[in-house]
């Protein structure tokens, strides 16, 4: 059992922690290969990426277009900048600049841009009206955009154990709580499209898609470098602290019974690419 009171957190401001997760990009890999599949390669375009991460697909993106193209991006997270700028100095690209803002209020001119695009990103802003206001204004007519996002199905295994938990034991409240988180992190992609075209992006286009991790137990869900860093700590927070321990171990115990009954426990990730225009 896991000791989810007192589970150690890790903190991403720390630089020893940042030098050791590229592990994290095995995440956004999936999204980002599809992304790439739909990216107009094309010379002497200016492109920016929202939501840099580590340099995904950034630096990628910026290595395929090439010298004649320059590529901004823009992320809030120093530490994941600061590791984006060591990787631009060793790979030696003339061609890529990474800035510390918000997507909700880009440094750039008005019309600047010929691509925009942000794997895994958009769903993670602040407030997602003003940064799709904000991406119409700094990008030409014609200019492509994209982007990736899971759907409100991620995870729906562990998600499902939760509610039936938390329904057990009468936390009706907390189911409320959590379906709102799901909304919050993961908008339907019919609102996600309405937005879009009320910022003047036509030529729609939704690609959707899955992939799956697959565990041998609650034990290793748990301990999972990427569960660890970037969901446990919203789940445990749905939760009255006092209550957190009991609840969390009845999911565990589920868990782990799935597991057993079919031979490992799978976590489903579906996503969708949506690739449009600004007219």
């Amino acid at each position: 059992m896991i000791d989810f009171r007192n589970i150690k957190k890790y903190d991403e401001s720390d630089p020893e922690f940042v030098s050791v997760i590229d592990e994290l990009p095995f995440w956004s890999a999936p999204f980002g290969m599809k992304m790439l599949g739909q990216l107009k390669i094309r010379k002497n375009i200016t492109g920016l990426d929202i939501g840099s991460g580590l340099g995904f697909p950034l630096l990628e993106v910026a290595m395929r277009l090439g010298i004649t193209c320059r590529l901004f991006g823009v992320d809030i997270w120093k530490e994941g900048i600061d590791r984006i700028r060591k990787k631009i100095k060793i790979y030696k690209l003339g061609n890529v600049w990474i800035f510390n803002a918000q997507a909700e209020n880009l440094p750039f001119e008005n019309d600047y841009f010929d691509l925009v695009f942000s794997n895994n990103g958009i769903n993670n802003v602040q407030n997602l009206e003003k940064t799709l206001t904000e991406i119409k204004r700094v990008t030409k007519k014609g200019a492509q955009f994209l982007m990736t996002m899971n759907l409100d199905k991620t995870m729906i295994e562990f998600y499902d154990i939760f509610e039936e938990v938390l329904n057990n034991n009468g936390m009706f409240e907390e189911i409320k709580n959590m379906k709102r988180h799901i909304y919050e992190k993961r908008r339907p992609v019919s609102e996600i499209v309405d937005l879009l075209k009320s910022n003047l992006f036509n030529d729609i286009k939704i690609y959707e898609d899955s992939f799956d991790y697959k565990f041998a137990d609650a034990e290793a869900v748990f301990n999972y470098l990427l569960i660890k860093a970037y969901f446990l700590e919203s789940w445990l927070n749905l939760l009255p602290f006092n209550e957190t321990d009991r609840i969390f171990n009845e999911v565990y115990k589920k868990m782990d019974k799935f597991a057993e009954l079919n031979g490992n426990f799978k976590l489903t990730i579906p996503y969708v690419l949506i690739d449009c225009v600004k007219n």
